[in-house]
Formats: C-alpha cells, sequence, structure tokens
C-alpha cells in the first residue's frame, strides 16, 4: 500500500509539473505574441533601411558616372568637329587653349599648330552657358529623383518585404506552438488499427489541427482499396479461368491413364484436347502478363507518327490471308495521320477483328474503315453483322474477363481478356471508343484517337 501512495505521489508531482510547464509556455507565447509585432516591425524596417540606403547609394554612384562620361564625350565631340570644321582635320599635335577676361560669356578657344601659327579662334561663350543650364536641370532631376527614394523607398521595400514578413511571423508562431503529444499518440494509434480491406474504415479524428493529415491519409488509403480491390477481383478472376483448362486436362490425362493406352481413339481425342487446352492456358497468361505489366506501368510504347491506312491495311491483308470463311472489304480516306505504337495500334485492330470473326456466322461480312472523325480527329473501325449484343452487354464489353451470357457456354475459345486488352491500348494512346450495337444485326467498334500536331 506504500509502494503504491508513493507511486501515485510521484504521478501527481509529474502531472503538476506538465501542468505548469504548460502554463509558462502559454504565458511565454501570450508575451512573445504582444511584444513580437513591434520587435518584428523594428526589425524589418532596418532591413528595408539599409536595402534602402545602399540602392541609393549604387543610384548615386550610376548618375555621377553618367554625368561624367556625358561630360567627356560632349567635350571630345566639340573638340574633332571644330578642328575638322576650322582647320580641315584633327591632331593630337595641335595645341588648344581656352581664355577668358570676367566671365564665362567671354571664353575663347584658340588652335596654334606646332610651330606656333594660328589655326583658328573661335568665340564659346555662349555654348559653354546653355551647356551649364543644361547640367543643372539634369543635375536638379537626379537630385530630386535621389531625395524621393531616399524618404519613400524604405515604405517600398517593406511593402515589397511583407510577404516574406508573413512567412517568418508565421513560422515562428508554429515553432511556438505547444507539443500536444496525446494528439500525435492518438493519430498514431488510429494509423495502426487501420485495415485496408475494411470498407468502411478510416481516420477520423475530429481535431482541427490534424485534419490536414486525416484528409491526406483517407485519400491515400481509398485508393489503396481500390488497387487492391482491383488486384483481389484481377487474381479471383484469372485463378476461375485458369481452373477449367487444368481441370479438362486432368480429366483427359485420367482418362488416358486408364483407358487410352490400348484405345487409339480415346488417345487422340485426349492429345488433342490437352493441346486445346494447352494453347488456350497460354494464351490466357500471356494476355494476364500484358495487363499485369500494364497495370504496373512497364509496358514501354514506341510512340510516333504513322499513317493509320497503312498500318489498318496490313490488320486487313493478314486477316484475308488469316481467315477464309468471312468476307473482309477495307475502305480508306484521304492522308491520315496518328500519333501511337505501331504494333500496339494493330493489337487493338487484330483483337477488334477476331472479336467480329468470332460472333460472325460464316460468309459475314467484316468492314475496317479508316477516316477522320467528326471532330476531325483520326479514327479506324471494325463493323460486322453478327449476332451483336445487348445494352447491359456493350456497357461491360471491356471489363475483364466478361462473356455475354449468350456466348459463355459456346465454342468460341475467348478467354474475356482480349477487348480489356484493347481498352488498355487505346487509353494510353489517350484515345475513346464509341460502340454501336444491335442483336441480331452486328456491332459496330469505332476508335478515336487525338489529333497530330
Amino acid at each position: 500500500m506504500k509502494t503504491n501512495k508513493k507511486a501515485d505521489k510521484k504521478i501527481e508531482k509529474k502531472d503538476e509539473k506538465k501542468k505548469k510547464q504548460e502554463k509558462d509556455q502559454k504565458t511565454s507565447r501570450k508575451n512573445n505574441h504582444q511584444k513580437g509585432r513591434p520587435s518584428d516591425a523594428v526589425r524589418v524596417t532596418s532591413i528595408a533601411r539599409r536595402i534602402n540606403l545602399n540602392s541609393l547609394a549604387r543610384v548615386f554612384f550610376a548618375y555621377a558616372g553618367m554625368d561624367i562620361v556625358v561630360c567627356i564625350l560632349l567635350a571630345a565631340i566639340f573638340v574633332v568637329g571644330m578642328d575638322l570644321q576650322m582647320a580641315g582635320g584633327f591632331s593630337f599635335a595641335y595645341f588648344r587653349e581656352l581664355s577668358f577676361y570676367t566671365t564665362l560669356w567671354d571664353v575663347v578657344y584658340t588652335v596654334t599648330d606646332n610651330s606656333g601659327q594660328l589655326l583658328y579662334q573661335v568665340p564659346i561663350g555662349i555654348w559653354l552657358c546653355l551647356f551649364r543650364c543644361g547640367g543643372f536641370v539634369l543635375l536638379g532631376f537626379q537630385v530630386i529623383d535621389l531625395i524621393t527614394q531616399a524618404f519613400s523607398g524604405t515604405a517600398q521595400v517593406r511593402r515589397e518585404l511583407r510577404p516574406l514578413n508573413q512567412i517568418a511571423v508565421r513560422a515562428q508562431q508554429l515553432s511556438e506552438m505547444a507539443f500536444d503529444e496525446t494528439k500525435y499518440h492518438s493519430l498514431e494509434d488510429a494509423i495502426t488499427n487501420l485495415k485496408v480491406d475494411a470498407v468502411e474504415n478510416g481516420i477520423h479524428m475530429h481535431d482541427k489541427d490534424l485534419q490536414g493529415i486525416e484528409t491526406a491519409l483517407n485519400g491515400l488509403l481509398e485508393r489503396i482499396r481500390a488497387s487492391y480491390k482491383q488486384q483481389s477481383q484481377f487474381v479471383s478472376d484469372a485463378s476461375h479461368e485458369l481452373r477449367t483448362p487444368i481441370a479438362v486436362i486432368q480429366g483427359y490425362v485420367n482418362m488416358l491413364d486408364r483407358w487410352g493406352k490400348a484405345d487409339t481413339a480415346i488417345l487422340e481425342e485426349s492429345i488433342e484436347a490437352i493441346k486445346n487446352e494447352a494453347n488456350h492456358m497460354q494464351k490466357l497468361v500471356e494476355q494476364l502478363l500484358f495487363l499485369a505489366r500494364g497495370d504496373s506501368n512497364r509496358q514501354n510504347l514506341d510512340m510516333q507518327v504513322h499513317g493509320l491506312n497503312g498500318i489498318m491495311r496490313e490488320v486487313y491483308e493478314e486477316s484475308l490471308m488469316i481467315d477464309e470463311k468471312h468476307v473482309y472489304r477495307f475502305e480508306e480516306s484521304g492522308n491520315v495521320q496518328v500519333y501511337g505504337d505501331c504494333d500496339m495500334l494493330k493489337q487493338s485492330a487484330r483483337i477488334l477483328i477476331d472479336n467480329a470473326a468470332k460472333y460472325t456466322t460464316q460468309g459475314g461480312e467484316i468492314l475496317i474503315r479508316v477516316g477522320m472523325w467528326k471532330d476531325g480527329s483520326p479514327f479506324y473501325g471494325i463493323q460486322d453483322n453478327g449476332i451483336g449484343m445487348s445494352g447491359q452487354d456493350v456497357a461491360h464489353a471491356f471489363d475483364r474477363f466478361y462473356r455475354a451470357d449468350s456466348v459463355r457456354n459456346s465454342q468460341t475459345g475467348g478467354t474475356g481478356l482480349g477487348l480489356s486488352i484493347a481498352k488498355w491500348i487505346i487509353d494510353r494512346h489517350q484515345g475513346y471508343y464509341e460502340i454501336v450495337s444491335r442483336e441480331g444485326l452486328g456491332t459496330r467498334f469505332s476508335v478515336v484517337f487525338p489529333q497530330c500536331g
């Protein structure tokens, strides 16, 4: 009991000490807030005055230097000009002299040669008087400018420094804020107890000081949850799609093990089925890897300007050679340029053509078009007269592993990833698609790309 009482007393002393420190900090901040503004103003005024004095000194020396240079230039122009006009040529050997009797109006400019012979003599008093008047006017403007800057420059510098002063004052206020450890411990506990897979879970501190951190963390959490949900769904769908061919292969292997060793028909059937399912699995895995690289931004594109007519014509000629069961027609118009990766554009078109061929009866027509869209953007279109799609199927056409109920159990051999890959390619090219489809009439895919240049 004594030990507990001593411990309680120690805790009470610590609490009292902490409260006293917080009280001292508040008092200190209050005093600093009351006294800090005048001292800050004096400090800023002193800095502004020094900056203004330095600026005045630079302006003064600039004016003085300019005046000296102007005087030298005018004197040189006068000397050279008078020699050329009166003596017929300029020479450094001439002896020049200024003489006057009583006033500046009486000044005479005399020039003689080396032998002392007079070359010319000109009264220049009126010009010197005019020069002196002009000099006084110029000096007057310069003095007025320096005086104006001396009186108003400090205030102007203070106005320019005001944003920096406000930043400094705010930084000082932040540095003097009381450090409340309980807030940060509460934030740490809230972050520790977070669960990424909990839909409704989030950070809710209800604290004004931590509101910015709370908003940023909740936004980050939402993005993590969306990515987590997408990855989970992707893995689940991939596992489901791979389960079927694996089960078929296992079934045929068991049948071979029991009866196929001596039965040639069962052996051939099993080998053919295993080959088909293995090819299906290989195609599925390649598509999964393509999408995984795309989701992680590891799928590089070689973006250049290409002729869309040439790209689609190659795909059209490939389709003629590969598929003899359908009628292919190609339409092009003008010189259509597109900025993109040539191989990726071909792959997107092949996917759409393959999709059209799967759901078009034998002998049906598939139209491949290239041209300019309504707004002048380049586009290509794939149109068939196959079974078409319902409105719900159109809305989910590019979803991963989505297949319409009418073709889910058919022997088309699709994986449900082809259109997803095509959409990824279109998105990476900053393009968009338009689908027009009617059940029993056919489907038209139009893929529109941004204009070049």
